[in-house]
């Protein structure tokens, strides 16, 4: 009858654990949610709200002879079927002007519409105890360039995935992720495209998570032509709200360096603005 009892009391204890084991991890989940919601500043790639970006870079190539390329971006994301899936739509203009023989002659001075690309996210796996996040998604560059200088070429394919690891390493987000890019229709100007991107990035955010950096070194291999170079980001970003009286408005300037002989650019730098609602 003892044995009983004390078996009795155990079932009692572990049922008890088990309860509050699960009211903390709601707990967890449900704080880590309202965060995600809370959080305007665009920086968590698994965080599905609408946003609307506005951004410019202006590249430094690595030609023989001077180049630059200028890239402004019209950026809209938005969630869609019940938010289990994302939707990111970027249109380009687009303005390159290079001398490739460095002989003082332009050889490119060309400027119009470039390619433009769709990309459908989702997150299959999600661990709110871990912080941890799989995500899954396709990405369609589409050959709508003016002219053959200002895009690919080509519509091209890109499936991707990455992890979401929140709080490791000293980072609030740390992402790593591989994107495999093909082409599905070719042409005599362009030939085949393959090629690999695995990248990183870890985001720190001030304590009132008003302010942020992100690291994001990029390892960019052409299967192709057989060529890779790494390129390197660092972006430095704040919110606005504090001093536009607004909701969701934030700006942050990107500078970027690549490195290896087969880099098409020398040094880049990004400016932008996001308004997220």
């Amino acid at each position: 009858m003892k044995s009983q009892s004390i078996n009795c009391y155990k079932f009692i204890l572990l049922v008890f654990l088990i309860g509050m084991f699960s009211v903390v991890a709601q707990a967890q989940e449900e704080d880590l949610k309202a965060a995600m919601k809370a959080d305007k500043t665009g920086t968590n790639p698994i965080n599905f709200q609408n946003e609307l970006r506005f951004y410019n870079e202006y590249q430094w190539l690595n030609s023989a002879g001077d180049g630059y390329q200028n890239i402004t971006t019209l950026e809209y994301r938005t969630p869609i079927l019940g938010g289990k899936w994302q939707v990111r739509v970027k249109a380009r203009n687009q303005m390159i002007n290079a001398d490739l023989n460095d002989d003082g002659v332009t050889d490119i001075d060309e400027g119009g519409w470039g390619d433009t690309d769709v990309r459908l996210l989702t997150v299959p796996y999600m661990n709110m105890q871990t912080k941890t996040a799989i995500a899954f998604g396709m990405e369609a560059f589409l050959d709508t360039a003016k002219k053959d200088s200002l895009g690919s070429g080509a519509t091209v394919l890109g499936p991707q995935v990455f992890g979401a690891f929140f709080g490791v390493l000293g980072f609030d987000l740390i992402a790593p992720a591989y994107q495999h890019r093909f082409s599905v229709d070719t042409d005599s100007r362009t030939g085949h495209v393959e090629q690999g991107f695995i990248d990183v990035f870890g985001l720190k955010m001030s304590k009132d998570k008003q302010v942020w950096m992100l690291i994001n070194p990029t390892l960019i291999m052409d299967y192709e032509a057989n060529t890779k170079f790494l390129l390197f980001d660092v972006e430095l970003g704040t919110m606005l709200d504090e001093y536009l009286g607004t909701k969701g408005h934030s700006a942050y300037v990107r500078p970027s360096v690549s490195f290896g002989a087969d880099r098409g650019t020398d040094a880049s730098i990004e400016v932008g603005y996001k308004i997220i609602w």
